[in-house]
């Protein structure tokens, strides 16, 4: 089994070296705060005082870093010591940082692969748990049977940046799909009921409104938004219902009104008989 190195030792980090351990891995791990190495250690890893002895121990370094800043602070130094070997980057990081980093990479001869965790610690070495790579296609083939070992990996293409992309834009859905579910839950509340029978009535009506996304997405494909489906204008005034609806009860209306502004935008520039999912062509920055 060939020995991985893992640099950051938060609760992701500590979860992929316990993982690689179990799995019969040599995992030598390291953490600026030396106390974290600790119970690793007690385990069987090789705790590294510095960062120059990680990164000389293995082939394979895991980066698990706090953030992008944290990512070149600690490799930069040790740029020298890490050529040749593969760099498999899973701080959660923005496409265009992950892009800057495969460019340093590159500039030092470093293989390197960008990784997104779509999982929480406790789910890491489950096949439930997904995690995307891109870069070097040559380098991720490499070190697959690793990565494989942590949960399910999926190779999204060269782009360095795509993987990371991919995080986001998932993220994002879930983000507003979380909080559709706090503003159910804040409008009948006012009403007195628990916010569990809300969330539990959400998840249901949702289950049955998702694939109707796919549909949505043909739309966006065709570019013509004209399917004589839900117009704009039909949805912009649904949309002043929902917000007048949570004003009637107290409750505020932020997380619809960017809804409503889009539609009227649309409506404006007379586009009140498309479909209302036109409002895609909004959110390109001009």
């Amino acid at each position: 089994m060939p020995s991985i190195t893992v640099l950051g030792l938060g609760a992701m980090g500590s979860a992929i070296a316990a993982r690689l351990r179990v799995h019969g891995h040599a995992v030598t791990v390291w953490n600026r705060s030396p106390d974290k190495t600790e119970p690793h250690a007690e385990a069987g890893a090789n705790a590294a005082a510095t960062i120059e002895e990680a990164v000389a121990a293995s082939d394979t370094v895991l980066v698990v870093l706090l953030d992008h800043a944290s990512v070149r602070e600690r490799l930069d130094p040790v740029a020298a010591e890490l050529k040749g070997k593969t760099v498999v980057n899973l701080v959660t990081t923005t496409p265009n940082q992950a892009r800057d980093t495969a460019a340093w990479a590159a500039e030092h001869d470093i293989p390197y692969v960008d990784g997104a965790i779509m999982a929480v610690p406790s789910m890491i070495g489950e096949p439930h748990a997904r995690l995307l790579y891109s870069g070097d296609e040559h380098a991720y083939n490499a070190v697959l049977p690793v990565l494989e070992q942590l949960g399910t990996a999926e190779f999204t293409g060269e782009d360095p940046g795509v993987a990371s992309l991919k995080d986001m834009a998932l993220l994002s859905a879930m983000d507003l799909m979380v909080l559709g579910y706090v503003q159910a839950i804040a409008m009948m509340r006012t009403a007195g009921t628990p916010a569990v029978d809300t969330a539990a009535e959400v998840e249901a009506w949702l289950a049955a409104m998702l694939p109707h996304g796919r549909e949505l997405a043909a739309i966006v494909d065709g570019g013509t938004y004209d399917t004589g489906g839900q117009s704009v204008d039909f949805d912009r005034f649904g949309i002043a219902s929902l917000i007048t609806a949570s004003r009637e009860q107290g409750v505020r209306a932020d997380l619809l009104e960017p809804h409503q502004k889009l539609l009227e935008e649309l409506a404006a520039t007379g586009h009140g008989d498309s479909d209302w999912i036109r409002v895609i062509e909004r959110l390109t920055i001009r």
